[in-house]
């Protein structure tokens, strides 16, 4: 598969299973009455309704480093697995950044009041988020490279 289309691809899957889990978590976990408490910007502004076109410039990164190490994963049976974990350990629990779930997060900030339901709520999301893109990503990837 071309880069092009390779990244492409992984951008778009990025975005999709973004929008669709985003959307389903913001219903299911009701994050508009707990976010002002964690700080977050209220779901109806516009950068938050913005959001999914951030995306695009997200998953092109993901797109990119998954080209770099693609000869790693695209061979394994269970190639999904390893991209699932990298994202996990460097993206969710071992960003630098005190985002939740982070070690940082549990360092550096304090426990607020009702922002629980943000943090679990948000891990549930995120889990299944990047579960669906490695898993979509990696035969979508995988599907293309015995077309070439």
């Amino acid at each position: 598969m071309k880069k092009k289309n390779f990244i492409l691809k992984v951008t778009l899957i990025h975005v999709v299973t973004y929008i669709v889990c985003g959307m389903l978590s913001m219903t299911l976990f009701d994050y508009q009455s707990s976010i002002e408490q964690i700080g977050m910007r209220d779901t109806n502004s516009l950068i938050v309704g913005l959001a999914p076109l951030f995306q695009i410039f997200r998953g092109f990164l993901f797109g990119i480093v998954l080209w770099m190490i693609r000869d790693v994963f695209i061979s394994k049976k269970n190639g999904w697995l390893m991209i699932w974990i990298i994202i996990l350990i460097l993206g969710v629990f071992n960003t630098p950044a005190t985002a939740p779930c982070s070690i940082e997060y549990f360092i550096y900030c304090e426990p607020v009041s009702g922002a629980a339901k943000v943090v679990f709520g948000g891990l549930i999301e995120i889990l299944i988020q990047t579960f669906l893109f490695s898993i979509i990503s990696f035969y979508a990837i995988k599907h293309g490279e015995k077309r070439a």
